[in-house]
């Protein structure tokens, strides 16, 4: 009965033993290399991005466009908002009187500055009897129809009286064009009724600029003479 007990047992564990070496083993081979194949997970998985170093940061913009945008056509660096070119106040600008420089040469009564012309009027003050052109011998041997006009108007000032008579300030220039000049200026104010002897003469010394151009400043004022006109 003994050995009979024994041999049963024996091939209980026997088959015991193949059971476990035909499921088990295998289950736990497969369960250890499937394992040891899957990436470990990180110790916090709610932060699995690596924060950017300094330079990764620096080299684009801010989220949401925020920050600066060197791509940006709009932020041209000179202002905190970009260059800005204020509106211009009207009362900022030059409000032009009888005592500013004239404007177009064709039109003296178009008050505003004459930029640079070859010659003709320049400047006309009626309440103080002034006025001042520009003549060049070397371009003229008559004085403009612009200058002429503002001649004209020159004449209206209060300050052409019965006892004044016209001073005609001119440069210090050749036998030649002082002749040339003297004929043209008289001429024209006789067109306007002026007589010779009203206008008298003096001289100033030009600018080296305005000897190089040939282009000279013509100064007119009324001055008070002993004799009446």
């Amino acid at each position: 009965m003994k050995g009979y007990e024994v041999t049963e047992r024996g091939k209980i564990i026997i088959a015991i033993v193949i059971v476990i070496c035909i499921f088990v083993i295998p289950a736990i081979v497969l369960a250890v290399k499937a394992w040891s194949s899957s990436p470990p997970l990180p110790d916090n998985p709610q932060h699995t991005e690596e924060p950017a170093s300094d330079d990764e940061i620096n080299d684009g913009p801010l989220p949401d466009g925020s920050g600066f945008n060197p791509n940006d056509p709009h932020d041209s660096g000179d202002t905190e908002q970009g260059s800005f070119d204020p509106p211009v106040d009207p009362d900022d600008l030059d409000d032009p009187d009888e005592t500013g420089d004239a404007g177009d040469p064709d039109n003296p009564g178009d008050s505003g500055v004459v930029e640079e012309p070859k010659y003709g009027p320049v400047s006309i003050s009626r309440t103080h009897g002034t006025m001042t052109f520009r003549f060049s011998p070397g371009m003229q041997d008559s004085i403009d129809t612009a200058s002429v006009s503002m001649i004209g108007d020159f004449l209206s000032s209060p300050k052409n009286t019965s006892d004044s008579q016209i001073l005609i300030e001119m440069p210090l220039l050749s036998d030649d064009d002082v002749t040339k000049f003297i004929n043209a200026i008289s001429d024209t104010f006789a067109s306007l009724g002026v007589e010779q002897k009203d206008l008298l003469f003096m001289t100033y010394q030009p600018s080296s600029e305005d000897s190089d151009s040939n282009l000279y400043d013509i100064r007119l004022s009324f001055s008070q003479a002993s004799v009446g006109k």
